[in-house]
């Protein structure tokens, strides 16, 4: 898996107020500022698009949260599955312990 931490995310993670963008799948992880659009990021591998079309999910981050949107191509397991993973990786640490929801829902990752 491979990280991008574009806008220097993780640097703000810490912080008791901060808001931020992922877009992520299997293959990793873009982290960016709020200031930039979901549908703009892409890296090899890992491609969100509007309307379904790429095979990334959109989230958002905040202090201690990870909203992710919803695609029709990802199951509720299959996000958790995803993120359980894409968590375990160094690079993640300062949002390992993040709560995650899908579509509003709180999801359990392993």
């Amino acid at each position: 898996m491979r990280i991008f931490d574009l806008d220097n995310i993780l640097e703000l993670v810490t912080q008791d107020h901060f808001s931020a963008k992922m877009v992520f799948n299997g293959s990793g992880a873009i982290l960016f500022s709020v200031r930039k659009e979901h549908r703009d990021q892409s890296a090899p591998g890992i491609r969100y698009r509007d309307n379904y079309q790429g095979d990334a999910l959109a989230a958002m981050l905040s202090p201690g949260r990870i909203e992710v949107r919803y695609h029709k191509s990802f199951s509720d397991d299959r996000v958790a599955s995803v993120l359980s993973d894409l968590l375990t990786q160094p690079e993640l640490e300062p949002i390992s312990g993040f709560g995650v929801t899908y579509q509003g829902r709180p999801l359990t990752l392993a």
